[in-house]
């Protein structure tokens, strides 16, 4: 995964404010002994750092992201402005196009996202997935085609961060743009909104940096800072207030934390938070589409203390306490033991994100 610097995304969120910010922070003799018995304890750890590169520059490289993603945040939440005046929507459905599970085998699954959203007066695609064998039509094409959905449906694009699985491939990532499936087709006059700055032909995405609004009801929630062990990005979210319900946030990988995007919606809007949809990169045990570098390296922890279940449970408890009415957690980031956790916890208001299945209020 590429590298996203911080000090680009900081000069467009702060203006002319200054951050203090230590570009190459040393580590302590303790943190040098915790990455020295974490190399020595976990091969696969081990070969993953060191064919990455210096494991000593990596971890100085993600104390310095923690920090400037601590101002950054900080900053934005005391500054970002409302966002009250969206409007509403009757009408939500999500439907998976790109996930790990599907409703039945004439749709492809794949360890990535794009999730079509509906509205009173929108129709908006969330990500477009990762398209692994670069192929033509991709499985995002050919599980659209398959479920009767038409490109010329969709009024906007909204990807929620750089990574491969949600931009449409490897290929695409290093490019900075975007792809539905292995060549650029025509979009129209169809917005795209993305959260770096990116290209895409005959199009101008727009840099959707701040809370932004897409259409009536709908709105990005501003890009959040994600620092991470390897390849540090940023992320946003949409969120969707429903008539008479309240927000439901859809989110892509999460790679910002639950927390952070609870704290971002309770930041912006005055309404509850109804439900949490997507991704969240909650992985605690490894298996089906979980392999070490997803459970050590992409959660914005340290590698050698990653995610328990205690905590998982703890993050369910809290959003069961805040009266959260519907949640679905994507299997295409998180194992199935803390789907199950949020299942377990929630009872009749769990909903599975399953390509083909749509989650529906209305």
């Amino acid at each position: 995964m590429k590298r996203i610097l911080f000090p680009f995304i900081m000069l467009f969120m702060v203006g002319d404010i200054i951050i203090a910010q230590d570009k190459h922070p040393t580590l302590s003799k303790s943190e040098v002994e915790a990455l020295t018995n974490a190399l020595s304890m976990d091969s696969a750890f081990s070969t993953m750092v060191t064919r990455d590169g210096d494991p000593v520059k990596l971890y100085e490289n993600f104390k310095s992201d923690l920090r400037t993603a601590d101002s950054l945040w900080n900053y934005d939440q005391e500054h970002l402005s409302s966002l009250r005046d969206i409007g509403s929507t009757k009408r939500f459905e999500l439907l998976p196009l790109i996930d790990w599970f599907t409703s039945n085998d004439s749709l492809i699954s794949e360890s990535g996202v794009s999730y079509l959203i509906r509205t009173d007066d929108a129709t908006i695609l969330f990500d477009v997935g990762l398209n692994l064998h670069d192929v033509d039509p991709s499985p995002l094409l050919r599980n659209m085609k398959r479920l009767g959905i038409r490109l010329e449906d969709i009024d906007a694009i909204v990807i929620s961060h750089p990574h491969a699985d949600h931009i449409g491939g490897e290929k695409w990532e290093g490019k900075g743009t975007l792809s539905l499936t292995s060549r650029q087709i025509d979009l129209g006059r169809k917005r795209v909104y993305t959260p770096i700055p990116m290209t895409y032909p005959g199009l101008k995405p727009v840099f959707s940096q701040q809370p932004t609004r897409i259409a009536k009801g709908v709105a990005t929630i501003g890009v959040i800072a994600c620092p991470l062990f390897f390849g540090s990005t940023v992320e946003q979210a949409l969120a969707i207030n429903v008539e008479k319900r309240g927000i439901v946030v859809v989110s892509g990988c999460g790679h910002q934390t639950i927390e952070k995007l609870v704290r971002r919606t309770e930041r912006l809007f005055d309404q509850p938070i109804y439900g949490l949809l997507g991704g969240f990169h909650l992985p605690l045990t490894e298996g089906r589409n979980i392999r070490p570098y997803l459970k050590y390296f992409y959660t914005g922890r340290l590698p050698w203390q990653p995610l328990t279940t205690a905590e998982v449970t703890n993050i369910a408890d809290m959003l069961k306490l805040k009266g959260v009415q519907i949640i679905g957690i994507s299997g295409h980031d998180s194992c199935d033991s803390t789907i199950a956790i949020f299942r377990n916890t929630f009872g009749k208001s769990y909903t599975d994100i399953i390509v083909g299945k749509s989650v529906s209020l209305q």
